[in-house]
């Protein structure tokens, strides 16, 4: 199974307008699609969804570390499962720098995972990390703190790699530092937990890069942003995934 992530972020898209132009019947049954629109699009697009649209699932860009309680302002995983959101995004590199520190996002983790949401984590390295060759380095410590606290582990988890100066800056990373880093998260949690996870990338993502980057092994999808606000482009990025 592969999959397909659109992250919306925080931008205004008419989803019945998107849907009109958005050819999935060419998209193979083995592509799972997510689209994670902002919350107040969730319910209303879970609600309108066409049945021939089944292989289109929806979810969160980010949920509470809490399940229920006095946290003003925050979405709880228990809320969007409600209202029909399957996925959660986790730990995205903009969340992060808006203070989410790893203990916050291990807990979401663990609570996406509780309300029954599928946890997208996402993990990266800055520019500096990446010239300095701290990668490895970078990663293991992300995956040590957000993944291996987990206390119901199963394989319902995705691992997106984004690289931070890789997203919007029309910059994808190289198939040759992919295939090394997939190879390293794959080995890490085989090695620290016992179970294989799928690993996605993420990062400057469109459909002329994503012909290479989905022939790289050990990556089996991709997170979209910018490209997912153009149904066609969206559509083709699937398409990549097939060859």
């Amino acid at each position: 199974m592969k999959h397909l992530i659109a992250n919306w972020k925080m931008n205004f898209l008419n989803f019945d307008e998107w849907l009109k132009d958005f050819d999935h019947n060419n998209i193979s049954e083995e592509i799972q699609i997510v689209i994670c629109p902002n919350y107040l699009e969730i319910k209303y697009i879970c609600k309108t969804l066409p049945k021939t649209h089944k292989k289109i699932l929806i979810g969160a860009q980010n949920l509470s570390s809490e399940i229920e309680g006095p946290f003003t302002g925050q979405i709880s995983g228990r809320m969007l499962r409600k209202i029909g959101a399957s996925h959660s995004i986790v730990g995205h590199s903009e969340s992060r720098l808006l203070g989410e520190d790893d203990e916050t996002i291990a807990n979401k983790m663990n609570t996406a995972l509780e309300c029954e949401l599928t946890p997208i984590l996402c993990i990266g390295e800055n520019q500096e990390e990446y010239s300095k060759g701290s990668t490895e380095k970078k990663l293991k410590h992300q995956l040590t703190e957000n993944l291996l606290p987990i206390q119901n582990l199963s394989g319902n988890i995705l691992i997106a790699y984004e690289p931070i100066y890789a997203i919007g800056s029309g910059i994808a990373v190289q198939k040759e530092h992919l295939k090394e880093v997939s190879l390293l998260i794959k080995n890490f949690v085989r090695d620290n937990l016992a179970t294989d996870l799928t690993v996605i990338y993420g990062g400057s993502v469109t459909s002329e890069s994503a012909i290479d980057l989905a022939k790289v092994d050990g990556i089996d999808g991709f997170l979209v942003g910018n490209a997912s606000l153009d149904p066609k482009e969206f559509a083709n990025i699937a398409l990549s995934l097939e060859r």
